[in-house]
């Protein structure tokens, strides 16, 4: 069996909470004040992601869908872990929703859709046939890289004159409300939620006992960065920052020293694409184990293109525009439906039948 070291399920579980909101960015309902929304989700999540990481440690060499028949038995444990790879492979039909929007509407306005979300799907499915080890890697490799570029971003905004901290104020000028409803629940569940995926990695890790010290540095440095996006939209756009759909990718084009340092939006879209490829393949990755592991499959890989072909095809149908993809696929059916009964209700009964069971014993 292939392990992960310390490194990489740190570098994998860091890029992989960033994710889309890197060129999306967080909490924008919230004005000026979402860099709390940031924080507050961040700690909140942060709690959701320790009891995650309690059931693993009280199911020891099991992934996330073992952990169900292992604890309510096959007859129900097995149905309710299907619904785990079901959920992964949707997520990353959203993820290439994204693509296609994303490359539509900023990049390559006249370059057909079907091509480039191929392309993408291609480069997932390759990418998952390597299994473990190859996603490891490539989250060894984009590690820097994201560091490297976000730093070069910080020191070319701040000698181009538009950061203004008058953007700041008031803070918490409308009281909590509009945070407490970007942090619950989409707050809570976007990434820092979503982080129960790698639960089908964490048996694999060479050190298993020091999963939970690297997971929440992970999550406090992905954390750090989304409030630092966040700080800098504000800081240039003011209350403006909550009405661009790509905030981040906007905030790059106001970038200009001497006339010379400009139009440098290519360093989002690789922000964009490194991220949102990682994700897809950690989601995808996950699906297809999830299905071998509850099938008793000998290899998962007889299942990756047909589970990336459902995966472009949920892409590319999913939403007839970019506003229904975002606001009502996300906020009104993705998150109620998908994400708080899955990543915090069912794990939740679940770490208190696991504790029962263990006062039992």
């Amino acid at each position: 069996m292939n392990k992960i070291s310390s490194y990489q399920l740190f570098a994998v579980t860091f890029i992989f909470q960033v994710g889309t909101t890197i060129i999306f960015g967080f909490g924008g309902q919230a004005g000026r004040d979402a860099w709390i929304g940031e924080l507050v989700s961040c700690c909140l999540g942060l709690l959701v992601i320790m009891s995650y990481i309690a059931l693993m440690r009280m199911n020891p060499g099991l992934t996330l869908v073992q952990w169900f028949p292992a604890q309510l038995g096959l007859w129900i444990g097995t149905p309710v872990a299907f619904l785990y790879p079901l959920m992964f492979l949707y997520i990353v039909g959203r993820i290439i929703g994204d693509i296609r929007d994303m490359v539509s509407t900023a990049i390559l306005p006249n370059t057909p859709l079907i091509v480039v979300t191929t392309i993408f799907t291609v480069i997932i499915a390759f990418c998952v046939y390597d299994g473990i080890e190859g996603v490891s890697r490539l989250g060894e490799l984009f590690l820097p890289m994201v560091l490297i570029i976000f730093s070069i971003e910080v020191v070319l905004l701040a000698n181009s004159g538009v950061l203004h901290f008058r953007n700041m104020l008031p803070i918490l000028e409308n009281g909590w409300q509009p945070v407490w409803k970007v942090v619950y629940p989409s707050g809570v569940t976007q990434s820092l939620g979503e982080t129960l995926v790698l639960a089908m990695f964490w048996s694999e890790t060479k050190q298993t006992d020091k999963v939970m010290k690297i997971t929440v540095l992970a999550t406090l440095l992905s954390g750090m960065i989304i409030t630092c996006f966040d700080v800098l939209a504000i800081l240039v756009f003011g209350d403006m920052f909550s009405g661009f759909l790509y905030p981040l990718y906007t905030l790059l084009s106001v970038i200009s020293i001497g006339k010379f340092i400009e139009n440098i939006q290519m360093l989002g879209v690789l922000y964009f694409l490194m991220t949102a490829l990682l994700k897809s393949v950690v989601l995808m990755l996950a699906a297809v184990k999830g299905v071998q592991q509850l099938t008793k499959m000998k290899s998962y890989r007889v299942l990756v293109i047909p589970a990336c072909a459902i995966a472009l095809l949920l892409g590319l149908t999913m939403s007839r525009n970019i506003a229904e993809h975002i606001y009502r696929h996300h906020f009104e059916i993705m998150v109620p439906y998908l994400w708080v009964p899955l990543l915090l209700i069912l794990p939740g009964l679940l770490l208190v039948v696991a504790w029962f069971r263990q006062l039992m014993k």
